[in-house]
């Protein structure tokens, strides 16, 4: 039979803590058990080895020459048990899959890169591997299934979609230095109609149209240029060729010489969504968590979008 068939684990732990502490009062303290109790499962200890690891006196505990030994190798044993497990558990533990997420140019600014570092710090075994998309695929990659979840600024019209908001921002019309409208305090919609307008390429959905205000309008929009990124567009606007609408964002971190951003006071905010379709629900749920969390406006369920202006 071999020689550790009959020690046990817990007697290990009780001896190392009375071998670290040098007092049964305080190991017992640190294993949340009686002294008496410690004492008695070292003794069972020395009795399965056939030697004595301690001297004890009513004022101290030594260790014996074999006990000195047995405390160097039982720690170093210990700690190698404890490796075995962890390297086990990692292996054993189903591997996260990485995450696809896609993302519209200027969609959630301040609200992205909080969201990657906030869940790369609490989910660090899973990889975010991410998309930018211009103003041609406001779905952010969703539409064809090439991500599991996008951050988007609604209206996308995809049917069916689970959103979570993540934040609003005021909508500013873009205006080149010198406009008429480029020194007022905010403008309104009426205002912005008769104006050459700068617009997103056609694409599937009701996108293009929410910033180009057509559910405002009686005839077709005076479209005179269109702009895939944010770079074309603002060249565009300082150039002279019109305006356009966009987020409050955009005011923040696109700010340059030759362009004005002044709010439309009768628009209602535009909205910064986290997105995903149903059947990813599982592969996407702690991004949801994160998201949910660090959103700056107070949340309701995940919302499914079930009309072509959701």
């Amino acid at each position: 039979m071999s020689a550790i068939s009959n020690i046990t684990l817990r007697q290990i732990e009780a001896f190392l803590a009375v071998a670290q502490e040098r007092k049964f009062a305080a190991a017992a303290e640190r294993l949340h058990v009686s002294a008496p109790y410690l004492s008695q499962t070292i003794k069972q200890l020395e009795r399965a080895l056939g030697y004595t690891l301690l001297t004890r006196t009513t004022r101290s505990v030594e260790l014996t020459p074999a006990g000195g030994v047995f405390t160097g190798l039982a720690e170093r044993a210990l700690a190698d048990l404890e490796r075995a497990i962890q390297a086990a558990r990692t292996i054993a533990r189903p591997p996260r899959a990485n995450l696809r997420l896609g993302y519209t140019i200027g969609a959630g600014l301040d609200i992205v890169p909080t969201l990657l570092r906030t869940f790369a710090a609490e989910y660090p075994d899973c990889q975010v591997q991410t998309e930018e998309y211009d103003f041609s695929e406001p779905s952010g990659g969703l539409r064809d299934h090439h991500v599991q979840a996008a951050v988007v600024r609604p209206p996308i019209g995809l049917a069916g979609l689970l959103t979570v908001d993540l934040a609003r921002e005021a909508r500013v019309a873009c205006l080149p230095e010198g406009h008429d409208l480029a020194n007022r305090e905010s403008v309104s919609v009426a205002d912005l109609l008769p104006e050459p307008i700068i617009a997103a390429p056609p694409s599937l959905g009701p996108w293009r149209d929410y910033w180009i205000l057509t559910e405002y309008r009686s005839t077709p929009a005076p479209v005179v240029a269109e702009a895939a990124t944010f770079e074309t567009e603002l060249h565009l606007v300082a150039s002279g060729h019109g305006i356009s609408v966009t987020a409050m964002a955009a005011a923040r971190y696109y700010s340059r010489p030759g362009v004005v951003f002044v709010r439309i006071h009768d628009l209602e905010p535009c909205r910064v969504a986290l997105a995903w379709w149903p059947e990813d629900t599982a592969s996407v749920a702690d991004l949801v968590t994160v998201a949910t969390r660090i959103s700056s406006i107070p949340q309701d369920p995940p919302s499914a979008s079930t009309s072509p202006a959701s």
